[in-house]
């Protein structure tokens, strides 16, 4: 087979043990490095003013989400060819290769077609989703070969130390990238730090964007290729073959060459779905678990490019301050909340988690319907960061230095700041049960076919999400020149509260797609698991026995005179 014949060639397959294996762990950790910058580099705020430029419209925007989402069903295939061979090295080292490749042609778009344009729109869709879709080659490759590669007893505190290194990276990489952007970005004539979002308007921050772009994508490449240095591993000998948990058999075509051909392929195309998709669909159990993460899905990804869209053009926060808020802050907040969550799960069981992360993320999309970019900000953080602000500049001669002005944004991002805290803390509850649910079904037989059924089957939530959200977003877009308005109003007449465009709509699609995954968990089978009233009963007490030791010293104040009258009675 070519995949076994090129793994080969490339490197012998062998177990690692030793000094290879800690150097193999070592250049895993120093490649990820690499690819944390890819990752945020081509997303968040580069990407959503990028495609601006281009010339993206709402609905191109929600159809980008749905592309992505689409190429996860290329992990079928990616199933069958690592099953069928055992390797995975040439797999995902060629399907890698060429997804990072595809973002320094997304670089050169703007060198190729004018802008903006629909031709500049469209090749920069159809670049994303082939992206993807060899990405979606080389992920069950490369998660294969890790969990041959890294022994059981080790796996979870090397993932835990690898993503500390690579927060040591990601971090100062954010910071520095915003600065340098917003350095080049032409300010909004009100005076706020976020743009007005025209290739012709902002040349410069093109040009820097399509630069982030290409190291990104060379450092994207970079990541893969010290894969090369990795061995392949594979847990069986000749003496004892290893034994595909994945084995699509159909029975051979007729005797015509051409139709043979062609009614084998309909036939194993059917067999791959029935296997693959309808079989784990039989069981119940993971039947309604699949329905609850497929509509949490939708409902991250019906207004997920509007979140970015409200942060930069609505609220004003520039890229620094919006990177910060999902890049950083929501990070941060699901690595601080990790250990809490992982306890909550050994002792309460996932279903009780779940509830809990639900109604987290619930009430995290709430704020973004009762925020402006004029809500008020306390006024003793402004003073204060201006006074640090003003002592630091005045060690370098600038002592009138401010960071913040009367017309930043500084009210709607706290209000941020606290709804991404808390859907932080919210999304790692669902996803770490969400992995022990997957884990438990991988445990039974025929692992793989779960795993791969559970990876296509919520992607179809993502895809739906991401067409919804751009065709709802676009046909009501007569709300951005014409928007919901009513509530309090500052002094210049400006509404602090309830302004509301046609990307709110999507928030509301969101938010019921979170009530309705809310509803999916009633009942819900889950082995082993406590009642979650339960957690919530523990919970409460805990709150309040802190509360008592907190409000002892008060209480024995209290008590302490009518005991001394009593003892000198």
């Amino acid at each position: 087979m070519f995949w076994r014949r090129k793994s080969y060639d490339i490197l012998p397959a062998l177990s690692i043990r030793g000094p290879e294996l800690r150097r193999s762990m070592r250049l895993v950790t120093s490649a990820w490095m690499m690819g944390v910058v890819w990752m945020f580099a081509v997303s968040g705020s580069r990407l959503n003013l990028f495609g601006r430029m281009l010339g993206f419209n709402d609905f191109h925007f929600g159809m980008l989400t749905a592309l992505t989402f689409l190429a996860t069903f290329a992990q079928l295939a990616a199933t069958i060819l690592v099953e069928r061979s055992g390797l995975k090295k040439h797999q995902f080292l060629v399907c890698g290769l060429i997804s990072r490749f595809l973002w320094i042609v997304i670089a050169t778009i703007p060198l190729i077609f004018p802008l903006p344009s629909q031709w500049a729109v469209w090749s920069m869709l159809t670049l994303v989703l082939i992206s993807s879709l060899m990405l979606s080659l080389a992920t069950p490759a490369w998660h294969t070969w890790m969990g041959d590669l890294i022994p059981r007893r080790i796996r979870g505190r090397y993932f835990a130390t690898r993503n500390a290194f690579t927060l040591l990276v990601k971090i100062p990489s954010v910071i520095f990238l915003g600065l340098l952007l917003d350095s080049v970005t032409r300010a909004h004539p009100d005076g706020s730090s976020a743009p007005v979002i025209s290739a012709a308007i902002q040349p410069t921050l093109l040009w820097f964007i399509c630069g982030v772009f290409f190291v990104a994508g060379l450092l994207g490449m970079a990541d893969i290729l010290v894969f090369f240095r990795i061995r392949e591993v594979i847990g069986t000998t000749p003496d004892t073959p290893r034994v595909p948990a994945v084995d699509i058999r159909i029975d051979p075509g007729g005797s015509d060459a051409v139709f043979a051909r062609l009614s084998h392929a309909v036939r194993y195309l059917r067999a791959v779905f029935r296997q693959l998709l309808l079989e784990p669909l039989a069981d119940p159990v993971f039947r309604r678990y699949v329905a609850y993460s497929a509509t949490t899905t939708f409902a991250l990804t019906v207004a997920g490019q509007y979140f970015w869209r409200t942060l930069l053009e609505n609220y004003r926060f520039g890229q620094l301050g919006s990177d910060m808020l999902f890049v950083v802050m929501g990070p941060l907040a699901s690595l601080a909340s990790l250990r809490l969550v992982g306890r909550l799960l050994d002792k309460w069981g996932r279903r009780p988690v779940l509830l809990l992360g639900t109604s987290l993320i619930i009430f995290s999309i709430t704020p973004y319907f009762f925020a402006t970019r004029y809500t008020p900000a306390p006024q003793f953080v402004l003073d204060s960061a201006n006074y640090i602000a003003s002592a630091i500049g005045g060690v370098f001669g600038y002592g009138d230095f401010v960071w913040f002005t009367p017309k930043s944004p500084v009210g709607p991002w706290l209000v941020m700041l606290i709804a991404i805290i808390i859907g932080g803390i919210g999304w790692t509850a669902i996803m770490l049960a969400q992995n022990n649910i997957i884990l438990s079904f991988a445990d039974s037989h025929g692992r793989s076919k779960y795993v791969a059924a559970h990876a296509v089957l919520i992607s179809m939530g993502g895809v739906l999400g991401g067409v919804v959200g751009g065709v709802t977003a676009y046909i009501t877009r007569g709300l951005q020149t014409n928007p919901i308005v009513f509530g309090p109003v500052d002094e210049a007449g400006n509404h602090t509260v309830f302004m509301w465009n046609n990307w709110h709509v999507t928030f509301a699609l969101s938010f019921g797609a979170r009530i309705v995954a809310l509803l999916l968990l009633i009942n819900m089978t889950d082995p082993g698991a406590r009642p979650a009233r339960d957690m919530l009963r523990h919970a409460r007490h805990n709150i309040y026995n802190i509360f008592g030791v907190l409000l002892f010293p008060l209480r024995s104040l209290g008590r302490s005179k009518p005991d001394r009258d009593n003892r000198n009675q």
